[in-house]
């Protein structure tokens, strides 16, 4: 699992940045912004990113700048400059860095996937996701992401980004700088379902992997899936799919389990 910075000192391209790609299928599941190159340097010494997004200009300092001074603390960041400049000085600045490409603003999802792509298989040893017609459906609705609006499906990638935090859409509505009543009426019409179900749902889905397969407590799973109340989770996960959360691990691990201890009963006492 890896971890993308995102460095620019407009706070609205770090946000537009971030819901560009589906950053799960790249294994990128924690992803933190910074404005300042003080904050950068502060957040990456703690954050350690595996790929780090950063502005070509940073108000005092430059972006080559910031990759020179984390690369000398030892880090190992693969750098992306992005720059509304398209001037040779600073790619070439920028590849002294050891920055691996240079983008242009506004920046292409297309060039922005190669870049991830061939980070991911070149620097991080990664695996890229099998691009399959399954990847086209979506998981909650089973319907072919292009038959939904462009916002609906910006409103999908936010969640399917962002499904660990707080979501609102009204949240979701100031990203776009629009009604949160006016896109909430196109995702309903789109999906059939109310925004807040849709993101139940999702989570629910990526709960029940968790759940099969891997060995988390179910307390942390339901952290890992944007529940702070372990309560609420399991209500959700219930009335979702009609068995707790650890009656299916129980389930799950029974072929495990013969002359082992018996399945929990109690969900308050599972973990």
């Amino acid at each position: 699992m890896y971890r993308l910075l995102i460095v620019d000192d407009e706070k609205d391209i770090c946000e537009n940045i971030k819901y560009l790609l589906d950053w799960s299928q790249y294994n990128i599941t924690s992803i933190l912004t910074a404005t300042s190159y003080a904050e950068a340097v502060s957040k990456a010494v703690d954050f350690q990113p595996h790929i780090a997004l950063v502005d070509i200009s940073l108000g005092d300092h430059w972006g080559y700048e910031l990759a020179e001074h984390l690369r000398s603390m030892g880090m190992q960041t693969v750098f992306c400059m992005i720059s509304g400049y398209d001037d040779f000085n600073y790619v070439h600045k920028s590849m002294q860095a050891s920055a691996r490409d240079y983008l242009l603003k506004p920046v292409s999802v297309k060039e922005l996937r190669a870049f991830i792509e061939r980070t991911i298989v070149r620097d991080l040893h990664g695996i890229l996701p099998e691009r399959t017609d399954a990847q086209e459906l979506d998981p909650v609705l089973h319907v072919e992401y292009s038959k939904f609006s462009k916002i609906t499906n910006k409103i999908i990638l936010i969640v399917k980004s962002n499904y660990r935090s707080s979501q609102s859409l009204t949240g979701i509505a100031e990203i776009f700088n629009m009604s949160s009543k006016y896109i909430g009426r196109i995702f309903l019409k789109d999906t059939g379902m109310k925004f807040s179900e849709y993101l139940t749902a999702y989570r629910m889905i990526q709960a029940r992997k968790l759940i099969e397969n891997t060995q988390e407590k179910i307390s942390v799973i339901a952290n890992m899936v944007g529940y702070s109340q372990l309560n609420n989770f399991y209500v959700h996960f219930k009335n979702y799919y009609n068995i707790s959360p650890s009656t299916l691990r129980n389930f799950t691990a029974l072929p495990e389990q013969e002359g082992g201890e018996p399945p929990c009963e109690d969900d308050s006492s599972c973990s």
